[in-house]
């Protein structure tokens, strides 16, 4: 009843237009240093080393669940603090757990420990009836570093498990788990890369596919796949001493990254997607005869209900300082911190399937064949994509591509840049043919411009290839908090133009744009409605007069696309665990089969795939398939992906049967600005069987 209580005072401040009220508040929430007490404390460890718990759920009873920790050798504790096995592992000064590891024909744990003495990897198991450990293997890796911390790795790509290690000074090195000849378990050594700063620890996270590391001087994000290369993200917020990770894990991709900072012996919390978004701190306080948790090692969390002290999961803390005693853990009720910052207490995802419902698990692979020039910022800078058709010859076709810090970009087929235009924080484009401008026939390019919160449009000069501004005036939308997605819509019969235009609220604007008589083009509104929650990609199929919209944490939605379509609505496809993509649902585009056939293509930028269903009917799922490295061009693979965009018009000898573009969030090989990625379309076509129909030019 507390947190209802809570989430209705937000809702009454935010209705009531305490707009001054509610900001308060949740600044209280975000700045505030939340005290928090310890439940249970464990049993002091037997040497000094306590550090680095992971908790174990056990499969049939998870009242019987238990906390292992490194100390003497491992230690495995009850839920109330008490030891109740000791495995003599050596100097074990890192460990991590994963659930469903094949083992002797079996899902088992797998629990992989790192023995600071002689450098080994110890791969261990645990048996629920009993709670003991069980050595599986002790690999004697050529490492060439001194492992400082571990953490592992399971795809939701591939299923593949994965052991990163990573030593003092910045180097990581990443090994895959393989059987040998006679069926035992080794690893193979396939990635390594330096961070170039001090390495504390390490968290993989399994749904979204990425690696976070804890340094001296912060947070880092990399990708999770072996091919990922060095491309990272710095979370804001975190630039401090950061000690130790750990996720939380919530359905619908949901949850948080959680971070000791070891200069404020707080913990800091961070959204898991959403570009890890700042959500607040906490301290764990002394109470109840439990010392305050201080210079903490290692952290773990889980959101399962284990039993009537942590019906809302547990938070476990090495406490390094333990007073009067060797160091110990604490273990924390979930639901005091979920309370305090206004987080999800959520026990319906079961933590031993995490990465094994695999919704994707017939992912198929297929190769940029062309890359653009990176854009001209760092960070988060490329972002949506159109094609555009010469009407003469199609091999001198061009792509539109946004540079959300500056402006736009034009780029041939060979990923050359022919124009920049400087005209603000431009979010997303796309294009029509055929709008009548006067005695002209154009094609009109309409981008969301975040800058002055408007919509641009443009033409294209054919002889140039390059843009030119036809607005009337600078169109300033009425969303909120600036406009972010667009796309384009022309009515079949009236041949009426629209521009859609939406916001990270979720509301979504209708404008219809015409000729001014002037020789430029004005648009006004003609609808608004609000999707739910923050909202981005978007594509009009002409044809069937269709809207698709993407809620970036909740699925796909279809919706009509004309002026007086309403609010009525059907969901194409979900984030949720009975759905395909995983958060955030980013681009979108339409293949145009012919006679109205053809496939709704979605960017699933949570587990850097890409998602095709039917154009016609319910839009049927078909199937998944990812962008992965072309060694032989030397082009990285699509990770992060946002805007894409589609086409079966023969774009010359490159792309005989058109292109399908997707801009990549981490560009690597070299490590670059992002950029965009071009792929033959027969080969996403030939993956799953789909048709190459030839288009033919939209100029005629």
């Amino acid at each position: 009843m507390w947190r209802i209580f809570i989430f209705g005072w937000v809702i009454a401040l935010a209705g009531c237009g305490g707009d001054e009220e509610f900001a308060a508040f949740v600044n209280n929430v975000t700045d505030k240093n939340h005290a928090i007490v310890s439940s249970v404390e464990t049993a002091p460890t037997l040497n000094q080393g306590a550090a680095n718990p992971t908790i174990w759920i056990h499969p049939n009873d998870t009242a019987q669940s238990a906390i292992i920790g490194t100390g003497n050798g491992l230690e495995v504790y009850d839920l109330q603090g008490n030891i109740v096995d000791i495995e003599p592992a050596g100097n074990v000064n890192a460990l991590d757990l994963r659930y469903q590891f094949p083992l002797n024909g079996e899902a088992s744990t797998l629990i992989a420990a790192s023995n600071q003495s002689d450098n080994t990897l110890g791969l261990y198991t645990i048996h629920p009836d009993t709670r003991q450990l069980s050595p599986i293997a002790l690999l004697t890796l050529n490492q060439d570093i001194k492992v400082e911390s571990l953490c592992l790795y399971h795809s939701p790509i591939s299923g593949q498990y994965y052991a990163m290690m990573l030593d003092s000074e910045g180097i990581v090195q990443q090994w895959a788990f393989i059987r040998t000849s006679d069926g035992s378990v080794d690893a193979r050594r396939i990635r390594q890369f330096n961070v170039g700063s001090k390495i504390k620890g390490c968290v993989a996270d399994d749904e979204y596919a990425h690696l976070y590391i804890a340094l001296d001087t912060g947070i880092l994000k990399y990708g999770a796949e072996p091919e990922d290369g060095t491309a990272q993200m710095r979370l804001e917020n975190s630039n401090t001493q950061i000690a130790c990770l750990t996720l939380y894990y919530a359905e619908g991709q949901t949850g948080y990254l959680i971070a000791f900072n070891q200069d404020n012996n707080d913990f800091l919390v961070y959204q898991r997607g959403n570009d890890n978004q700042f959500l607040g701190r906490f301290r764990i306080t002394a109470a109840n005869g439990i010392d305050s948790v201080e210079n903490a090692q290692g952290i773990a969390v889980t959101n399962a209900a284990l039993n009537n002290t942590f019906k809302k999961g547990l938070l476990v803390a090495q406490d390094a300082n333990n007073t009067d005693a060797n160091s110990n853990f604490k273990l924390v009720a979930w639901d005091r911190v979920a309370d305090s910052l206004l987080l999800v207490a959520d026990t319906t995802l079961n933590p031993r399937q995490i990465g094994q419902a695999n919704k994707n698990n017939s992912v198929k692979s297929v190769q940029a064949t062309v890359e653009t020039e990176p854009v001209q910022a760092w960070g988060d800078a490329a972002d949506d994509i159109a094609i555009w058709v010469h009407p003469l010859d199609t091999s001198l076709s061009t792509v539109i591509g946004t540079q959300k810090q500056g402006g736009l970009n034009v780029y041939d087929l060979t990923g050359k840049q022919l124009q920049y235009l400087p005209d603000g924080r431009i979010n997303n484009v796309d294009l029509r043919y055929h709008f009548q401008l006067g005695d002209d026939k154009i094609t009109v390019v309409a981008a969301s411009n975040r800058t002055d919160n408007s919509i641009g449009l443009y033409q294209v000069n054919p002889l140039t290839r390059e843009l030119e501004n036809v607005a009337a005036r600078t169109i300033k939308v009425g969303l909120q908090n600036e406009v972010y997605g667009l796309c384009l819509y022309q009515n079949p019969l009236t041949h009426q133009y629209y521009v859609f235009v939406n916001n990270k609220n979720g509301d979504v604007e209708q404008w219809a744009l015409f000729d001014n008589g002037k020789g430029q083009v004005d648009a006004r509104q003609v609808r608004e409605f609000n999707v739910g929650s923050q909202t981005e990609g978007c594509v009009a199929d002409d044809q069937h007069g269709q809207l698709y919209i993407g809620e970036e944490d909740v699925g796909i939605w279809q919706y009509n696309a004309e002026p007086e379509g309403g609010t009525t609505r059907r969901s194409v496809d979900t984030t949720g665990k009975d759905g395909h993509l995983t958060a955030d649902v980013e681009g979108l585009t339409i293949y145009n089969g012919g006679e109205g056939n053809g496939y709704l293509i979605a960017s699933s930028q949570g587990n850097n795939t890409f998602t095709i269903y039917k154009r016609t009917g319910n839009n049927e799922y078909i199937g998944t398939f990812k962008i992965k490295v072309n060694d032989a061009l030397k082009i990285d693979k699509v990770s992060d992906s946002d805007g894409i965009d589609v086409i079966n018009v023969p774009l010359g000898e490159a792309f005989p049967y058109g292109v399908f573009i997707a801009q990549d969030g981490w560009n690597n090989n070299p490590v670059a600005p992002q950029n965009f990625k071009l792929v033959p379309w027969e080969q996403i076509a030939d993956s799953f069987g789909l048709d190459k129909q030839v288009g033919e030019n939209p100029w005629f």
